[in-house]
């Protein structure tokens, strides 16, 4: 596949500067890209040398334009693009939900990240607040997982009504330390439906409990997930279930705020 660079008359003459052309091209070559691609197709693709390529990439992912996947290798457009684009809509999903993560993460000692749903039927951890204790749970932001994998997946399952068949096949393709039972699965479903709020111990994996919510768009779509991760044993059941209810207001919160912000009242 070769994607043409623009013309604009004579090749990156003045006043075009070759590096910001560039960075455009990779910009538009990955929008129908959501699995995104590797740096030497990209280069190869666009006709850019392959160290320039490189660093292009990299530039854009600093800047949260591109995510960059480590286990694939491969870059796709990250939600700094979603922030440039709407810039109408005032604070956007991203840092919306900044203050209520650093909120829930230091009162309760968790990791709470901010999920989007890609085309691709994978979540992207595209935002992460840390608890400061000195022993926490490793997630990175740009990390994937599987679509229905842990309790921000069955987030989603009970969000976005998936069939059983989907959710059989679904739950089939993640790599579960303890696989759940389909039928287990779906009833869980019923009950995140009930309380507004998802949980996962020890089956993504062992030693690790969560709990999920989905925020809603203005357009009534599940397209994020927040999520907060703990050790197992680290808190009782009271608490998670307090974890479970704040990061469901939270979520709350932020499909309200959406909605307002992409449906504002007239002035009467």
């Amino acid at each position: 596949m070769t994607i043409d660079l623009p013309s604009h008359g004579p090749a990156l003459r003045s006043p075009f500067v070759g590096s910001v052309v560039h960075a455009i091209a990779i910009l538009r070559y990955l929008g129908p890209m959501p699995d995104g691609r590797g740096v030497n197709a990209i280069a190869r693709d666009l006709g850019i040398s392959p160290s320039s390529c490189f660093n292009l990439v990299k530039t854009l992912a600093a800047e949260r334009l591109l995510l960059f996947d480590p286990a694939t290798k491969r870059y796709a457009l990250g939600p700094g693009i979603a922030e440039l684009a709407q810039p109408s809509r005032g604070e956007n999903i991203l840092s919306a939900a900044a203050p209520a993560m650093r909120d829930i993460a230091d009162r309760f000692d968790v990791a709470c990240g901010l999920w989007r749903l890609a085309a691709s039927e994978r979540l992207i951890l595209v935002a992460l607040s840390e608890s400061v204790a000195a022993t926490r749970i490793h997630m990175v932001v740009g990390q994937r997982q599987p679509l229905y994998a842990g309790a921000a997946g069955r987030a989603v399952a009970a969000a976005t009504g998936a069939s059983h068949s989907s959710i059989a096949a679904g739950i089939a393709a993640v790599r579960w330390q303890e696989n759940p039972d389909i039928e287990h699965y779906v009833t869980e479903l019923e009950t995140t439906r009930r309380r507004g709020w998802a949980l996962d111990r020890d089956q993504l994996l062992r030693g690790v409990t969560s709990v999920a919510a989905t925020i809603g768009t203005a357009d009534g779509a599940a397209r994020f997930v927040l999520s907060c991760t703990m050790f197992s044993g680290q808190h009782g059941d009271d608490m998670i279930s307090a974890i479970g209810e704040a990061t469901r207001e939270a979520a709350g919160q932020l499909t309200r705020m959406d909605r307002n912000i992409s449906n504002p009242v007239a002035p009467g």
